[in-house]
């Protein structure tokens, strides 16, 4: 038996006894580590799964590149293609839209994601189906899994009987995605889909009831998911309103959207988009008709590439715009001499073909709803009734003409694999069928009697493509009870060839008098007497006066509508008499027209140096409006320059108003400015203004070493001088907020704030699932930890800054940072804040202003690392240490008496040599039981810098040893210059190294990569 344990444990009990002591003694270690472990486990398990997977799973990877490949064409309809064949894509020409917000405007996409449920309303063409897709694209290439987005279109739900969670399951079907069912009812359950009803206006009547039904049923059974359904505003009648957070209405196009829009039009120059903005600015009925997204495609499409030759001046109206872009997109082949493609049918038998369509679709929609979806049986059918007229057969034409249609028009597009068809817009169907009924009235008005929600937009069409006067449709229609068809009267009188002038008169009183009705109608009222006011006719003129004259009375609903008619008329004379005007409403209203106010808006902030005037030109945001700006910089120092460069430090992201701004003449005498801004200022033609601006936000409170700002301004000064900006060109916001000396607060005077801001952190970090190392009281450890907390790739996204922000105002607070450095940092974007967080606060950074300002001047510096300058400095050193070794250790040996190498005498007495031997062993002995750790106690501190001075005495005595030998053996002067050689090289090249090294470890240079591009899209702020 004691053989076999023997064997088993061959090294004994003793063994056994011994490793039980070692992990007796060892049990709070391990059991320390075994806690961190597991603490560390699920983080890293966390990490390790995101690494190995693609965001959101391989399934959702299937239906993000499916979201990508439906949604990044533009699909205005007449978009078209340009001269290289390819469409334009979504985020080539995207301009942020803009919704109404009381008295004021805010952007959409925020306002959107602002409220868990909302209705999104606007007029035909305004952008909704567009903001929608806009949102599907960016999460595909930019969102996480947790908020999936799905777009149905409902007027599909006027064919079919599907639940809405089918239709859902389908969007992921189409991706290829199985168990797709399964996914949906998960995801639903989870409250992680956020659904995008497209399209309520273009559900049938018959269908109409049942869908809401089912919306309303939908939101009851997964009320924790996101939903929005889209509308036109004039087909709403609030039935949701009592389900959803918030009815949100997109606003028009305001000018410095219009000039962006055509700006990255891909086939338009900057100077063919500057043109085409003049243009609109000279006719105030285009511009009207511009601020729609779909009206302003069309206008880019039209004055892009070739066409302008073939197409001629732009229209004033609608309808002819429409006229003018069907009639270029069926002929265009001909019309753009394309030889190799030219259609073999005439263009005007194709348009009849297609008003023929419209028309029976827009026929069907009162019966059966649907005005989008046509079998291709119902398109055969139409071509196969006007073939014998055009003199063509069934057999050789009818396919050929159907493909020619769909494939080269772009007016109707294949859904279906060639089963089902659809118009481009349903604008076009509209218009379309309008052209079908130019001289058939009464069947015009049959179908407007019957169903007048989808009849109202052909019917102001017909209005501007009848052939007669159009005086008794508009008549039937004013004289309705319901002031909604009254309002139609009033928007066909702006459309109308021609109407009877006494009916006219009628409708204008009529409608001056209902101004300041409250709810939707009012609004329409507003924007119909504006689009009139718009006209130079004799009608237009009087709207204009009677407008004017309301303005000038006192503040009412009455007034206000007027305000808001004047606003849409984009006529000189409104902006003047606005500008006449000293109450918020009016300067409200002065502001929302546009490029038509800068010139008043210019002389009330130049001359009178008023802030409000200031702060519209900011949010108008055009070239012209950023001119004016411009040239309040250079003549003064006060309060209304301040705001100016506030306001154009935002506008500069705009790369038209660099390039207008660019063009100005700047003033020849010097004027007071930032050189350490303006030498890393891009592009270097507006570098001093750089400089200039951003001596004017920071109202010259950071010094330059030159005793060149001012020492202080008040803090409500810097509260007015950054109202209303949201944010600022990176190239001027970095350095002002950076280098600057406001850490000078030491955080060890306040332990107990940064006790709670310590809690604070870690909380955050938990949250995002960010592991810290835990820390100590002490700058070094807060700092450590607030640098992984900041620079880890979550605190950039959106749900970090959701995290991260409240703990950045904290930390704000605690260290006393003043007011408009806070205002600097907010107006950057949320990566680059969390950037400039982990570079300021957590990491040690020089607080000297010199050289964080060197440090800015260099940032778009990136040399190599100088291994050249470090190899040289090497061997340099090496030769001097053997030099030293060599003589110096032979002269040493040589006066100790040892030893005599090379016939060596001795060099002073022989006490010296052991002298300086003990001096360099007692250094070594105090630099050995040196406590590193504990280097900041002072008895520390007398170890260090005694066995330091020891060594450094003895170092002196050698080197001193050394050329006395050298010297000696060869002369005093060779010697002498090889030595002064080496020295001169290691530390030229020491030098050398570190001033490379100090440009590779600029932190800025991290911070500036994260806002690039620095030309960052501009959004108009409103103040």
């Amino acid at each position: 038996m004691s053989a076999q344990v023997k064997e088993l444990l061959p090294y004994g009990f003793g063994a056994i006894a011994l490793l039980a002591v070692v992990l007796f003694f060892a049990r709070p270690y391990l059991s320390t580590l075994a806690t961190e472990a597991a603490k560390a486990t699920p983080g890293a398990v966390r990490k390790l799964y995101r690494l190995l997977r693609p965001v959101g799973g391989r399934r959702l990877a299937q239906y993000r590149k499916s979201v990508q490949l439906q949604h990044r064409g533009v699909r205005l309809g007449l978009s078209g293609e340009g001269e290289s064949g390819k469409t334009p894509g979504l985020r080539d020409v995207y301009v942020p839209l803009q919704c109404e917000n009381g008295a004021g405007r805010t952007d959409a996409t925020t306002q959107l994601r602002a409220a868990d449920r909302t209705v999104l309303l606007g007029a035909p063409g305004a952008g909704k189906s567009l903001l929608l897709r806009y949102e599907m694209l960016e999460w595909a290439e930019k969102g996480g899994d947790k908020q999936i987005p799905v777009m149905i279109d409902l007027h599909g739900c006027n064919t079919r009987g599907e639940s809405f969670e089918e239709l859902i399951a389908e969007q992921f079907q189409g991706a290829r995605i199985g168990s797709a069912a399964d996914m949906v009812k998960d995801r639903l359950d989870a409250g992680e889909l956020r659904i995008f009803f497209d399209g309520l206006d273009e559900v049938g009547r018959e269908r109409l009831e049942q869908v809401v039904r089912s919306l309303r049923q939908f939101v009851s059974d997964h009320h924790a998911c996101d939903m929005v359904v889209s509308c036109r505003t004039a087909a709403y009648d609030g039935r949701l309103d009592d389900i959803f957070d918030q009815g949100i209405r997109i606003s028009e196009f305001d000018d410095a959207s219009i000039l962006r829009f055509l700006s990255q039009w891909p086939e338009l120059t900057r100077a063919a988009a500057a043109r085409i903005f003049r243009a609109l600015q000279d006719d105030p009925e285009l511009m009207v008709l511009a601020r729609s997204p779909l009206m302003l495609t069309m206008i880019a499409y039209l004055q892009s590439g070739k066409r302008p030759d073939s197409v001629g001046p732009l229209p004033n109206s609608r309808a002819k715009f429409y006229d003018l872009a069907v009639a270029h997109l069926l002929d265009r082949d001909r019309l753009l001499n394309r030889s190799d493609a030219i259609g073999k049918y005439n263009a005007g038998r194709k348009t009849l073909v297609l008003q023929r369509l419209a028309l029976s679709r827009l026929r069907a929609s009162s019966a059966r709803g649907d005005r989008q979806e046509i079998a291709r049986a119902d398109f055969e059918a139409v071509i196969d009734e006007l073939l014998p007229g055009f003199d063509l057969e069934r057999g050789p034409d009818l396919e050929p003409l159907l493909n020619e249609i769909v494939t080269r028009s772009e007016l109707i597009k294949d859904i279906d694999r060639g089963r089902h068809f659809q118009f481009t817009h349903l604008t076009l169907l509209e218009y379309l069928a309008a052209c079908e009924l130019r001289t058939d009235e009464a069947q015009l008005m049959e179908n407007y009697r019957r169903d007048p929600g989808p009849w109202r937009e052909t019917l102001r069409m017909w209005c501007a493509e009848t052939r007669g006067s159009c005086t008794r449709v508009v008549r039937e229609v004013f004289e309705a009870d319901e002031l909604r068809h009254k309002v139609l009267a009033l928007q066909c009188l702006a459309d109308a060839v021609h109407i009877d002038e006494e009916l006219a008169e009628e409708i204008i009183d009529h409608f001056l008098g209902l101004l300041g009705t409250p709810g939707v109608t009012g609004a329409g009222v507003a924007r119909g007497l504006g689009a009139l006011a718009a006209s130079s006719g004799p009608r237009g003129r009087r709207v204009l006066g009677a407008l004017m004259d309301i303005a000038g009375g006192p503040v009412s609903e009455r007034r206000a509508a007027a305000l808001r008619a004047l606003t849409a008329s984009c006529r000189q004379e409104a902006a003047q008499t606005l500008a006449r005007l000293s109450d918020d409403g009016a300067r409200r209203a002065l502001q929302d027209m546009g490029d038509v106010a800068v010139p008043a808006l210019a002389a009330e902030a130049q001359r009178l140096r008023h802030l409000w005037a200031v702060r519209s030109l900011g949010a108008i945001g055009t070239p012209a409006a950023a001119a004016s700006l411009y040239r309040m910089l250079w003549d003064a120092d006060d309060l209304a320059a301040r705001s100016a460069a506030w306001q154009l430090a935002s506008l500069l992201r705009n790369p038209e108003v660099r390039n207008e701004v660019a063009a100005q003449e700047l003033p020849t005498a010097l004027t007071r400015g930032y050189t350490w801004v303006s030498e890393a200022f891009r592009p270097r033609g507006l570098a001093r203004l750089a400089g200039r601006v951003a001596w004017l936000m920071d109202g010259g409170q950071t010094a330059e070493g030159t005793g060149d700002g001012r020492p202080s301004v008040s803090t409500a000064e810097d509260r007015e001088a950054s109202a209303g900006v949201t944010a600022i060109h990176p190239l001027i916001g970095i350095p002002l907020f950076s280098c600057t000396d406001h850490l000078s607060v030491n955080p060890a005077n306040s332990p107990e704030e940064w006790a709670r801001l310590r809690v604070r952190c870690e909380a955050a970090a938990d949250e995002l699932g960010i592991r810290l190392r835990r820390v100590t009281p002490g700058m070094w450890d807060d700092a450590a930890a607030l640098n992984t907390l900041f620079k880890d790739d979550r605190a950039a996204t959106e749900y970090g800054a959701s995290v991260l922000t409240p703990l950045t105002e904290t930390l704000l607070h605690e260290l006393e940072v003043p007011l408009i450095r806070k205002a600097v940092l907010r107006c950057l974007p949320w990566p680059v804040q969390a950037m400039m967080v982990s570079v300021r606060f957590g990491k040690h950074v020089d607080a000297s202003l010199l050289t964080l300002q060197a440090k800015w001047r260099h940032v778009h510096e990136e040399p190599g690392p100088p291994h050249f300058f470090n190899r040289l400095a090497g061997a340099a050193g090496i030769a001097l240490l053997a030099f030293w070794a060599i003589f110096g250790g032979a002269r040493l040996l040589a006066t100790s008496g040892w030893w005599h190498p090379w016939g060596q005498a001795g060099w002073g007495p022989h006490w010296l040599a052991y002298a300086a031997l003990g001096v360099a062993g007692l250094g070594g002995v105090l630099l050995y039981l040196m406590e590193w750790d504990k280097i900041q106690s002072t008895f520390e501190d007398i170890l260090l810098v005694s066995g330091l001075a020891l060594w450094l005495a003895f170092l002196i005595y050698t080197a001193t040893l050394a050329m006395v030998a050298a010297a000696e053996l060869i002369g005093w002067p060779l010697a002498v210059a090889p030595v002064a050689l080496l020295v001169g090289t290691a530390l030229g090249c020491v030098f050398m190294a570190i001033r490379i090294d100090e440009m590779l470890d600029n932190a800025l240079r991290d911070v500036l990569r994260t806002a690039q591009p620095p030309a960052l899209p501009h959004t108009p702020h409103r103040s």
